[in-house]
């Protein structure tokens, strides 16, 4: 293929990948009057049979793709679709930037505050979607793109998946047999041929888990009702972990059922993505300088034309740097990152010692991960406004990000100090003597953010993990238990303190909490063993036995569980 020119007009310079029922290449655009010439993305289908129905299917799924592209801003546009032969080709734009693999891949994880940030993105998008009825059938972080403005794409929508779908029914398969996803990433009904809006909602759950745990969908286990186990192997806030499992149920009824709903829930969870919709008292002032003195105020429910006010505001008066910084806080809120930066950047070129454009240009920075250019920004608000715990607090968290953890330290030392019930502050200070392995500092830490929020689990739960590591069994079990009267139903709280246990040789208390640990969780293999060696402790060994069985049956390449299986058959004399 390399060479060709398709349709007298896009040469294929390069190949990008291969499947089994389609290929992908970049191509030049010959009919473009300039140099270098632009280049786009070839998708050329090879479907195993054409007749009329897949051509007409080829042609509706087509147009949606164009229809969808032209509208929204973070979906490739399609610019031509045709059929050759027995071969179909869509030519779409190229997206300048990198997909989502580079970011969530074995050895990274994803904070919570970002994997937040992922699923308000990606359903901001979805929303366009699946009003528009289509599902996207492939959701992942490979067909997820960051572009270079660090606003996220959609690319990869599953129409050769709908094509193969339909011929293969056509041949008489039935859709047991129909591959139309990725393993891992795809629900039982879309597995079964019958895709709904929620399983793209499964999709993203399955990728924010990823994201998180740093560990492939594929190799999560399920508990007896098909559920996925994944909350043990990692500590997040119970918001957040409700709003995934919901993504996540086996049941395509138990989920929200589209988009929208998901992105309603989050945003009234967390509070995220209101900016969207709230604008400063200023606008209706603005209104009034505009390009017509009689215009009505901007409609608060559309931002791009709140946006469009805030240009022709400064079109008339350029030295106006609260415009400019309210500008750079609505293209914050409709994720146009750079352009946000670069408002904030003209506000701050008006009025240097500008601490709200500082601050906020140091937060968009964050968001794009930016983190050494979001720290300068922090100082600059810091050396202006000196007292504001806020940017204190956030220059910390940017420095634990670059893993530089005793400045972070410091951040959060004089955030404290400006406000000394600050519970975020504690708390990740705590995290970051652990991760120093100053342990008892972390502890103290911990306990200052108890005594601001009590009823945190997390925070008894770390403080449980920081005694355990100094061997302070006792003081863990009764850490563990606070965060167990507070949220009794999380595997991880017994798992460990069932650990305790077993260390203090309490072996019968160990297995009472490894049984509620398996009760919570009862495909998750790790408990099992343990429990099988807290029995050997007590020679009960064919209990053990059965416990060893079962972790291997979970996971049948757990070689500690079978050597101890095959060990403990052998003095059985089996």
């Amino acid at each position: 293929m390399i060479g060709n020119i398709l349709r007298q007009r896009y040469q294929i310079v390069k190949e990008l990948g291969a499947g089994g029922f389609g290929e992908t290449y970049l191509a030049e655009d010959l009919d473009i009057p300039v140099t270098p010439k632009q280049i786009c993305v070839v998708k050329r289908l090879k479907p195993t049979e054409i007749d009329r129905d897949i051509s007409r299917l080829f042609e509706q799924e087509a147009k949606i793709l164009y229809q969808l592209g032209q509208n929204h801003d973070q979906i490739p546009k399609l610019y031509a679709y045709f059929q050759e032969g027995k071969e179909f080709y869509l030519i779409q734009e190229l997206i300048d930037g990198y997909d989502l693999t580079q970011e969530i891949s074995p050895g990274k994880k994803l904070s919570e505050g970002d994997v937040i940030q992922l699923l308000q993105d990606v359903l901001e998008i979805l929303v366009y979607v699946h009003d528009n009825k289509f599902i996207h059938r492939d959701i992942k972080p490979a067909n997820i793109m960051r572009r270079k403005d660090g606003k996220l794409v959609l690319i990869d929508f599953g129409i050769v998946k709908q094509i193969n779908t339909t011929i293969a029914l056509k041949s008489g398969f039935t859709t047991r047999t129909i591959g139309i996803g990725t393993a891992g990433y795809m629900p039982l009904e879309q597995a079964m041929g019958k895709p709904k809006f929620s399983s793209d909602i499964y999709a993203l759950g399955m990728t924010a888990i990823q994201a998180l745990i740093d560990l492939s969908p594929r190799l999560l286990p399920e508990d007896d009702d098909g559920e996925i186990i994944w909350i043990d192997q990692v500590e997040v806030s119970n918001k957040l972990e409700n709003f995934i499992t919901k993504m996540v149920r086996c049941d395509w009824r138990q989920r929200y059922k589209n988009a929208k709903e998901a992105l309603d829930e989050l945003n009234q969870i967390f509070g995220v993505g209101q900016e969207q919709n709230i604008y400063p008292a200023q606008l209706t002032e603005l209104s009034g300088i505009c390009v017509n003195q009689n215009d009505e105020p901007p409609n608060l429910q559309k931002p791009e034309e709140v946006i469009e006010s805030y240009k022709e505001a400064i079109a008339i008066q350029p030295d106006q740097h609260e415009t400019c910084y309210h500008r750079g806080k609505a293209l914050k809120a409709l994720q146009r990152y750079e352009e946000a930066i670069e408002s904030y950047n003209q506000a701050i070129a008006i009025k240097s010692d500008y601490y709200e454009a500082w601050y906020n240009r140091g937060l968009t920075l964050r968001t794009l991960r930016r983190y050494e250019e979001a720290i300068e920004s922090y100082d600059k608000a810091i050396a202006i406004q000196p007292d504001q715990h806020e940017a204190w607090y956030h220059r910390g968290d940017a420095l634990r990000n670059l893993q530089r953890y005793e400045e972070s330290i410091e951040s959060y030392d004089k955030a404290i100090a400006i406000k000394s019930d600050y519970y975020e502050a504690w708390y990740n200070r705590g995290i970051a003597l652990r991760t120093l392995q100053r342990y008892e500092e972390s502890i103290e830490s911990y306990d200052k953010a108890i005594a601001i929020q009590p009823n945190d689990a997390l925070a008894w739960h770390k403080k449980g993990n920081t005694l355990r590591t100094l061997k302070r069994h006792e003081e863990a079990i009764l850490s563990y238990d606070k965060a167990i009267d507070i949220q009794p139903n999380k595997h991880e709280f017994w798992y460990n303190r069932g650990d305790c246990l077993r260390n203090l040789q309490r072996y019968k208390e160990a297995i009472k909490s490894y049984d509620k640990a398996i009760a919570i969780q009862p495909k998750n293999y790790t408990s099992w063993y343990k429990r099988g060696l807290v029995l050997e402790n007590l020679q009960r060994d064919k209990e053990a036995l059965k416990s060893y069985q079962k972790a291997i049956s979970i996971k049948p390449d757990f070689q500690k569980a079978i050597n101890n299986h095959n060990k403990l058959l052998k003095r059985l004399g089996n």
